[in-house]
């Protein structure tokens, strides 16, 4: 089981590092993403620079080992806040731009986006559990 959590923590790494350096590559679409899903204007360019530098935190965190844990519960708090974000804007019927991975990838959000965070969610609850 070991090397499926060693596998798991990679992957979170490199999602949440790829992640973050997209949105501070691109801080002005990043900031446009959050106030499209609804962070308020006073809120988003904050926002813009919190976001990323809390997911390369998550990448970093869940690398090294007495702080897995730390990792994987910020990575579970990020992929509930972004799924739950995602879900109450797809039942509203709006699909902003997830920019999800800032200038690296970017596209309306939408029932894979919501897939790929169930799975991911997943992901950091197994490394979490293992922890």
């Amino acid at each position: 089981m070991s090397a499926v959590v060693l596998a798991a923590r990679l992957v979170l790494a490199a999602v949440f590092a790829v992640a973050a350096v997209g949105k501070l590559s691109d801080r002005a679409g990043t900031r446009d993403a959050l106030a499209e899903f609804g962070v308020p204007p006073s809120a988003a360019s904050p926002g813009a620079i919190a976001l990323p530098l809390a997911e390369l935190a998550v990448a970093v965190l869940v690398l090294i080992g007495p702080a897995v844990a730390w990792g994987a519960t910020g990575a579970l708090v990020l992929l509930a806040f972004f799924t739950a974000a995602i879900a109450s804007n797809l039942a509203r019927g709006r699909r902003p731009d997830c920019h999800c991975f800032g200038q690296i990838h970017s596209a309306p959000a939408g029932a894979s986006t919501l897939a790929r965070n169930v799975v991911l969610l997943v992901v950091a609850g197994l490394v979490l559990w293992r922890a």
